[in-house]
């Protein structure tokens, strides 16, 4: 009997030191989100000015790194590799004329936020930052759609009950945290069983890109939350979540890029890229992933 007392006190002191942990991270994420949130201000604030512009919470190395990123996504959108995705997106969606939708970190308006916030039952948009969340409050109103709204809200100190929403869109969303964990959890909280996650993110699982963003990082403004996916992070993702489906996109496209630096040469990049496009292999450059709530 007082074996039983002790196994039990120390699978209570287990629990308790776990809830504790749980807790001093979720409470160092919400720090770190208010300096996130900062940044991405900074960032909406420059894109107000024009598509690439200096952000004032960003270095000089994190402003060309940006640049750099543009360059990639027009030869992405060159290609037609943009509108695959969001077109497998939908399709992934399929019919959501009865879901409530959670558009997670959707700024100022994904492409597809203001699709699914006309074609969902229940529509709601978040993201830290205060300034962009308004722009796309204001094209909602615009639209007439009362059972949609937007606004600043930090996910983790969010209040929604439990089994609430039907689906989650998360678009460039679930790389920026560390503790991936208790962001997680809270998403698994939130779902409805058979409940489905969308996501898009940028891997770290080729060596071109692996290396870098490792040479790339130590200049990085806001390396405190990059974290671009390896293959632990779709384990950890595995003990929450069932993979329904995950897709590869742009990988080896990116032996076109260099091309794209040089003024003129774009169309050979394009060309470059579009003639390497067989060559993306899941999961490499950038992952799109289906996730189901299943078994809750």
């Amino acid at each position: 009997m007082l074996h039983s007392s002790n196994t039990a006190l120390d699978d209570q002191s287990t629990t308790d030191a776990q809830a504790s942990d749980t807790n001093r991270a979720r409470r160092e994420m919400l720090e770190l989100n208010v300096r996130q949130k900062d940044f991405y201000e900074s960032r909406f604030e420059a894109q107000q000015v024009a598509r690439v512009a200096p952000e004032r919470a960003a270095n000089t190395a994190t402003n060309v790194w940006s640049r750099l990123r543009t360059k990639l996504v027009d030869l992405r959108r060159s290609m037609g590799v943009e509108d695959d995705l969001y077109e497998l997106h939908q399709e992934w969606m399929s019919d959501i004329k009865d879901a409530r939708v959670l558009d997670l970190g959707c700024f100022a308006g994904n492409h597809l936020s203001l699709w699914i916030a006309e074609n969902c039952a229940d529509y709601t948009g978040i993201d830290l930052s205060e300034q962009a969340t308004g722009i796309l409050e204001a094209e909602l109103r615009k639209r007439n759609l009362p059972h949609a709204r937007a606004y600043a809200q930090d996910f983790l100190a969010n209040d929604y009950p439990d089994n609430h929403f039907d689906l989650i869109y998360a678009y460039s969303v679930l790389h920026h945290l560390k503790n991936m964990t208790v962001f997680l959890e809270e998403m698994h909280r939130i779902l409805k069983p058979g409940g489905q996650i969308i996501s898009f993110d940028p891997m770290m699982t080729e060596p071109a890109n692996r290396l870098a963003r490792r040479v790339y990082r130590p200049m990085q403004s806001d390396r405190d939350w990059e974290w671009p996916f390896t293959h632990s992070t779709f384990r950890l993702l595995c003990r929450y979540f069932e993979v329904v489906d995950q897709r590869g996109l742009l990988g080896m496209v990116k032996l076109g890029f260099p091309f794209q630096l040089v003024p003129g040469l774009e169309g050979v990049g394009r060309k470059v890229g579009q003639a390497a496009l067989p060559l993306t292999i899941a999961p490499r450059g950038v992952s799109t992933c289906r996730f189901s709530c299943a078994g809750k």
